[in-house]
């Protein structure tokens, strides 16, 4: 899939303008070897929204949703690479909202961004069917840990499918509150979890 950026008036400009060592470290912090984590460009969309496709099917975010999300907070829409193949993202806004209150339309987290703000939410993570217990998820959130303190946020936040629960926990998040109706999704519990950044 070709997608002509100029039909979204977008730039192919750097989002993230932290300090050159902020980068090198998350490298530095990757259980993985040759795992690349950086922030996404525009021409990683693609990639990021084939992947998402395949693991959330007609459930995933469309290729525009994906592309505002990444205009809105491009220091917080991450990458994994190995071996110059995107095989993981992370995607994450700033805000003051209190879950569990969450309407699912295309921009309720874009509304809601807000710099300054004391929390640092992560909306979707995702990592290829063959790249899993390879420590990719645990690298982006690693990474992204790093973002939150950068900005300034207090807290990191994820609304968890029970059986990802695990990976969050490893990470220092804790469950906060169950969210039975976050998601339509047949036999799957949903837990707010968070990690203090304090």
């Amino acid at each position: 899939m070709e997608v002509d950026a100029s039909l979204f008036n977008i730039d192919s400009q750097p989002f993230f303008e932290a300090p050159k060592g902020f980068l090198a470290e998350l490298d530095s912090l990757s259980p993985a070897p040759g795992l690349e984590i950086g922030p996404a460009s525009y021409e990683d969309i693609v990639d990021i929204y084939r992947l998402e496709s395949e693991i959330e099917g007609a459930d995933g975010a469309d290729f525009v949703t994906l592309t505002s999300r990444w205009r809105m907070f491009g220091a917080g829409f991450l990458t994994a690479r190995q071996d110059g193949r995107l095989v993981g993202y992370i995607e994450s806004c700033l805000w003051d909202c209190q879950l569990p209150s969450f309407e699912a339309r295309p921009d309720f987290f874009t509304s809601r961004h807000r710099l300054g703000a004391e929390t640092l939410y992560i909306i979707f993570i995702g990592v290829a069917a063959d790249c899993r217990r390879r420590g990719v998820a645990s690298s982006l959130l690693t990474a992204v840990n790093g973002v939150g303190r950068y900005y300034g946020a207090r807290r990191l936040q994820a609304v968890s499918r029970d059986y990802i629960m695990p990976l969050y926990e490893a990470a220092g998040f804790l469950p906060l509150t169950a969210m039975p109706d976050f998601l339509p999704e047949p036999a799957v519990n949903f837990m707010l979890m968070e990690h203090s950044l304090l």
